[in-house]
């Protein structure tokens, strides 16, 4: 393989490495009559659709749970890069619901920085904020700055600026900049930055060696088929198919190991949820909606059983699709 080619190959495998913690673990043992009829959720926690190679979809579950007492709680999957129409349904899906817990570390803030964005008025002095308000809206900003240089320094240090721009090619955005986080029934559900770190150190965890292990054996030989994949990959990369490329990162996305078993990132941030979700429930609230990484779900859902929840039934939102895409990848008509 030619140096250029390696290195657009080891793009490819770092983009589905940022991706890697929303890939599914195998159906295998999850019974016949449940997979046929959710899915194979909770055990497949991302659904590919495949009824022909150049016409996919990859989707993510809501699972509607009931209790006794009458309270109503929803499961909502997400991937963290997918097209925007996806995060558009998972907007309006959002009204539905009382209080919707979501997941961010280091995300305890958000509501307060969205209410401060909106009263900002560039025209006017202090931007239309009091001293204080301006004073809280510049400690903010040099939180986000500071946090920003950190996350940098991993993963644009890993994939430079071909990130972005392989989500462009794609037609996708961030979760981020899909979710609308100002909606004033969204809670924080999730560790704070401090928390996180502090229960990583305690494991000896980081998210740059989860992900360096996960790169790493991405990028370990392979041959046969797998190698033809990898090959084909390249060539739609190089070509501009958007497609072709689409799809293939939707299977290997679709049959990823996970690899996030008894970590902070997976299952302690589960137990703050939880934590979080024991505190509404209390409060007389009778729809819940809990928004985290699919690959979450799993370990929600033994919660929510243990908490006397019935799951009730799973819809399967596409969060990317060429179902409706030609070979060049431009959308087709109806």
């Amino acid at each position: 393989m030619l140096p250029g080619s390696l290195s657009m190959m080891k793009l490819l495998h770092c983009f589905l490495a940022v991706l890697w913690w929303c890939s599914p673990v195998p159906a295998a043992d999850i019974p016949d009559a449940e997979k046929a009829e959710y899915g194979g959720y909770p055990g497949r926690y991302i659904l590919l659709d495949s009824p022909q190679p150049d016409r996919q979809s990859l989707s993510t579950p809501v699972a509607a749970y009931v209790h006794d007492n009458g309270m109503e709680v929803a499961l909502i999957g997400a991937v963290h890069v997918a097209e925007p129409e996806y995060y558009d349904r998972l907007n309006k899906l959002f009204r539905r619901y009382d209080v919707l817990l979501f997941e961010m570390i280091g995300g305890e803030g958000l509501r307060r920085e969205e209410e401060l964005r909106r009263k900002i008025d560039r025209s006017k002095p202090l931007g239309g904020l009091t001293l204080e308000e301006a004073r809280e809206w510049n400690r903010i900003v040099e939180w986000r700055k500071k946090c920003g240089q950190e996350e940098k320094s991993f993963l644009m240090g890993l994939l430079g600026g071909a990130y972005k721009e392989l989500s462009n090619m794609l037609g996708l955005q961030t979760q981020h900049q899909g979710i609308d986080y100002s909606a004033a029934h969204f809670v924080h559900a999730d560790m704070t930055l401090d928390e996180f770190r502090e229960a990583q150190a305690r494991k000896g965890e980081s998210i740059a060696g989860l992900m360096l292990k996960s790169v790493l054996s991405s990028l370990v030989e392979k041959t046969g088929t797998n190698r033809a994949g990898e090959f084909g990959l390249m060539a739609d990369f190089l070509a501009g198919n958007k497609t072709g490329l689409k799809n293939k990162l939707m299977g290997m996305m679709a049959n990823a190991p996970n690899g996030l078993e008894n970590t902070v990132i997976l299952e302690g941030r589960n137990a703050k949820c939880m934590e979080v979700f024991d505190r509404w429930s209390g409060k007389g609230v009778r729809r819940i909606g809990v928004f985290y990484g699919a690959a979450h779900l799993p370990g929600l859902h033994g919660a929510l059983l243990e908490r006397g929840y019935r799951l009730r039934e799973v819809r399967w939102l596409p969060a990317w699709s060429t179902r409706e895409q030609g070979a060049d990848g431009q959308r087709g008509e109806g």
